[in-house]
């Protein structure tokens, strides 16, 4: 049977409307995950969101619970990572255009970073951070050993170790037994969601 014209039509315009509303969301997500780094002041890495000390910062909403926070200036990046309910540890990565190898900044009760890639990381080597910083957990007591959950997780990062003027950031917020992979939203690589950075 043959189809009249008008409905032959009718089908192409949906289709073609279709693809352009896949393309408009698809481009949306790509705004969301792409951020510019303003610059802005130097922060007291302390685990603590003191008055006034963020508000230069871009705020992205990682997930429902989780809150990043960005800016830089002329040598540092800083990035501080706000869950609602307090967080143990946090380990960074950051993909660096060229370089093959995933850049992990860990900050806990310890801090370590390693080079590698998921499911195949090197053994941490603690206390090795270079030219990066960050807040590490305050021990409530030793005996039995318990752990403060910190309000916020600061980094401060020399730009020169991210080696790229656009580099992709996820991370791992641990909580307690929890641990959530953020943001929940932007560029999916290594099953995991990813933010774009431009420095």
């Amino acid at each position: 049977m043959k189809m009249k014209p008008t409905k032959t039509l009718f089908t192409r315009v949906l289709v073609v409307l279709f693809i352009l509303l896949c393309d408009a969301m698809s481009a949306k997500v790509r705004a969301v995950a792409s951020i510019s780094i303003p610059r802005g002041a130097h922060v007291l890495i302390d685990g603590k969101l003191g008055p006034g000390e963020w508000s230069d910062a871009r705020r992205v909403a990682a997930s429902d619970s989780v809150a990043i926070y960005l800016k830089r200036d002329t040598n540092y990046l800083y990035v501080a990572v706000r869950p609602t309910a307090g967080a143990f540890g946090v380990d960074l990565y950051f993909e660096r255009g060229e370089v093959e190898a995933i850049l992990d900044l860990h900050a806990s009760a310890k801090l370590g970073e390693r080079e590698g890639r998921f499911g195949q990381w090197p053994e941490w080597a603690w206390w090795n951070n270079r030219d990066w910083a960050a807040n590490v957990v305050r021990v409530a007591t030793f005996e039995p050993r318990e752990f403060l959950a910190d309000d916020v997780k600061e980094y401060q990062i020399n730009v020169k170790r991210l080696e790229a003027r656009c580099v992709r950031m996820s991370a791992d917020v641990q909580k307690g037994e929890e641990t959530l992979s953020i943001p929940n939203q932007g560029t999916e690589r290594y099953g995991r969601h990813w933010l774009e950075l431009r420095l």
